[in-house]
């Protein structure tokens, strides 16, 4: 089944005031937040549509403003495991940041999704020219991969519990 998603470049203004109000954003020093600004477009997504897909280019960082997207993993022939249903307010993907630059899961939307979509080449191009700027980011993607490994802890805990029950 294809979706189609809407992609807006947007207006500068809106998308500097936009960015600057995510979470994933607080206390950024406000010029790194313009020169983020610069590599994004607002998108919106339907229902069961597909956000990324395991094996596609890592193109981008997703920062959800309002919807629900599901993370999800699928062997060939099984049925998806979601690992976290992500929320407006979230950010989602890292794999932009790491060679082959290729997503590791699915992300699924379970409801419309609106996002700022930030285009991986311009931030890492950012990153390279601006340490300040690349220690700001990466702090804030690794504390990302630290609480995705902490819930996905917490939900193996839970399983191996349920299953001796």
């Amino acid at each position: 089944m294809t979706h189609r998603a809407s992609l807006t470049a947007g207006d500068p203004d809106t998308l500097r005031v936009t960015l600057a109000g995510h979470p994933f954003c607080a206390e950024l020093d406000v010029d790194h937040v313009h020169a983020m600004a610069n590599a994004a477009s607002e998108r919106q997504l339907p229902t069961g549509s597909f956000l990324l897909q395991r094996g596609q280019p890592a193109d981008a960082l997703a920062l959800l403003l309002e919807g629900d997207v599901s993370l999800e993993v699928t062997e060939p022939g099984g049925d998806p495991i979601v690992l976290e249903t992500l929320h407006g307010g979230d950010p989602v993907g890292w794999s932009w940041l790491f060679p082959p630059y290729r997503w590791l899961f699915d992300a699924r939307c379970l409801t419309p999704v609106h996002l700022l979509q930030l285009d991986a080449a311009h931030l890492r191009g950012l990153i390279d020219t601006d340490p300040v700027f690349g220690l700001a980011l990466t702090q804030r993607i690794g504390l990302l991969v630290v609480q995705r490994l902490q819930f996905t802890r917490a939900q193996l805990v839970e399983m191996t519990h349920h299953d001796r029950a």
